[in-house]
């Protein structure tokens, strides 16, 4: 199987995995009896244990085996999924999500790192923009019918249920992995762990255009606000079962932002306008989701910011791997993680400081929205000021 081919079904085993659970994740959490504060508090610890174990596994990666790790990064997950299957208190949730923050560092940057390397091994290396584009559409096309299924698996047989299918996902990833994802995506020279970060970093330090993309990152991680927080606000007007099936044109602009990254053919290095103006779309969208009056055109709104924030993704990919060097990508792409998702750390317990005197109704979740969404659009605009001369490819 060809390294892309095997990046997607990666990716479609990945989404399925986590997209079971994207109508019914907040919802199951206030139904161990949370509150809205509490669950930002279990993401936050979430982002921590991410931030914590974030360099270290790409370190491990580059030095060792991207491979191996990959293996890790779905053997983990499947364990912290079973225990929220059986969990019924905060501190069974807590440690599900901790597992699951560990396993997530051995996927991000590392999973990028694979098929770039891949594609530079069989000659295809200018393809990874497309190759991340298709990646989003696979993504996107996988995540709309599983969101259904994970709905109606939790109205069904209970909000509980969907764990045990992510914890089969997770375990059909960890068979593409160790079937396909082999050492074509090794870097082609390795170096130690702490050579690839002292790389990294110099990296970081020298070149202009990592260190804005690390700029861009950060403040991403406003997006966070509506990720964990759009079931309890469409819940006023959708009952849990139809939830999965509000996802469907949600999940539908995911894919067609992945064409339009596509299409759009953007010469790799080339990517930090479009990078801007994704990150306004997005904030626009997250803005104005909690301000309409009714459904239709909320879901009209979010439909603005999901293609927004799916745009992002490919662009950041492309743009970041065209400036990194193959013996510490891995390394790089965890270090450049680590930026946003302490940015989204940050985000989250921020937004558990807020919500934690405030009633846990839709106004509420409203006024978070407003804020986070306003203030990236008016950064991303500062940084669009800001954005590097373009410069050649590392070699």
């Amino acid at each position: 199987m060809s390294p892309s081919r095997a990046y997607f079904l990666y990716t479609a085993c990945h989404a399925a995995m986590f997209s079971l659970s994207a109508a019914t994740y907040v919802p199951w959490l206030l139904s161990l009896g949370l509150s809205l504060s509490q669950v930002m508090l279990i993401n936050t610890c979430f982002w921590l244990a991410i931030v914590l174990f974030e360099i270290p596994t790409g370190m491990l990666a580059d030095a060792r085996s991207r491979a191996w790790s990959l293996r890790i990064g779905f053997i983990l997950p499947a364990i912290g999924m079973t225990i929220r299957f059986f969990a019924d208190d905060f501190g069974e949730a807590l440690a599900s999500e901790i597992i699951d923050g560990i396993g997530y560092t051995f996927l991000s940057g590392i999973q990028d790192a694979w098929i770039v390397d891949a594609l530079l091994k069989h000659d295809r290396g200018a393809e990874k923009g497309k190759v991340f584009a298709n990646a989003t559409i696979v993504r996107g096309a996988v995540s709309l019918p599983m969101a259904i299924v994970g709905s109606w698996m939790a109205a069904t047989f209970g909000l509980s249920s969907v764990w045990i299918a992510s914890a089969a996902f997770a375990l059909l990833a960890l068979f593409v992995v160790c079937r396909y994802m082999n050492g074509d995506g090794e870097a082609p020279v390795k170096v130690s762990e702490f050579e690839a970060l002292r790389l990294s970093l110099k990296a970081m330090k020298d070149n202009a255009a990592l260190r804005w993309s690390v700029a861009v990152n950060i403040i991403f991680a406003l997006v966070v606000a509506f990720n964990h927080l759009w079931t309890p606000y469409f819940l006023q007007w959708v009952p849990l079962a139809s939830l999965g099936f509000l996802w469907a044109p949600i999940y539908l602009s995911f894919a067609l932002a992945g064409f339009a990254v596509r299409r759009a053919s953007i010469s790799a290095g080339k990517e930090a306008r479009a990078m801007v103006v994704s990150l306004v779309v997005a904030g626009v969208g997250l803005a104005l989701a909690g301000q309409m009056p009714s459904l239709i055109p909320t879901v009209a709104v979010v439909v603005i910011y999901e293609i927004g924030r799916a745009a992002f993704g490919p662009l950041l990919s492309s743009y970041t791997q065209h400036h990194v060097d193959s013996r510490h990508r891995a390394t790089y792409g965890s270090l450049q993680s680590l930026t946003g998702e302490g940015g989204m750390m940050i985000v989250l317990f921020g937004m558990s400081l807020f919500t934690r005197s405030r009633p846990d109704t839709p106004p509420t979740i409203s006024t978070v929205w407003l804020a986070a969404g306003g203030l990236l659009v008016v950064l991303a605009l500062i940084l669009y000021y800001f954005k590097p001369k373009e410069r050649p490819a590392s070699s």
